[in-house]
């Protein structure tokens, strides 16, 4: 992060969900990726739904605290299509995955995720899956248990790591403009309305 972008960012509240939501969701809005995962206050979240609200983005919430809510947003088409690709359907089906469409993982996954959160499960990985991470890159985590990666950036990389290296820079391009919109006073409802 330039220092630059830091002196903006210090203008900004960062806890409101419109700046959370530049920050962790930039690729997503940006085109750049099908999903992204929003961690925010539960107070947080019926303005979020409003921010998304009459655009092509989705949210589904598999998780929630006292305090937090975990909501996947997602490009629905995008996001079914990824996981029907032969990699990451093959690693659906090996994590035993009753049914590859989009709404049935969801429900599965949301399922696998709070057994894991009481601590009756481990962590399901496959979750990388659903925040359109590449198939390769999720099987290479499970395979490796999170080691041997060949980089690190939004996702250990275990393949192809030019390619994603690139796409990283995308991906902090794209939040860099986020947050310069949001400094400069537009707001994230102008932002949102291009996605309609």
């Amino acid at each position: 992060m330039t220092k630059e972008l830091f002196d903006l960012m210090k203008k900004l509240d960062i806890q409101s969900p419109e700046v959370q939501l530049a920050l962790r969701c930039a690729p997503l809005l940006a085109g750049l990726k099908c999903s992204n995962l929003l961690i925010l206050k539960k107070v947080q979240s019926c303005r979020i739904r409003r921010l998304i609200a009459h655009t092509t983005i989705s949210g589904y919430s598999f998780y929630q605290s006292e305090t937090q809510e975990f909501l996947l947003l997602y490009q629905p088409s995008q996001l079914a299509a990824h996981l029907l690709e032969p990699k990451a359907a093959k690693i659906l089906s090996h994590l035993e995955y009753p049914d590859h469409c989009l709404q049935s993982v969801l429900r599965t996954f949301a399922k696998r995720y709070q057994s894991y959160r009481s601590g009756n499960s481990s962590f399901p990985h496959e979750m990388g899956l659903l925040l359109g991470y590449p198939p390769g890159d999720v099987y290479g985590f499970i395979e490796h248990h999170g080691a041997d990666s060949l980089c690190t950036g939004y996702w250990k990389v275990y393949e192809h790591v030019p390619e994603k290296e690139a796409l990283f820079h995308k991906f902090d391009a794209a939040k860099e403009q986020l947050i310069r919109m949001l400094a400069a006073g537009v707001s994230m409802r102008e932002m949102m309305e291009s996605l309609t």
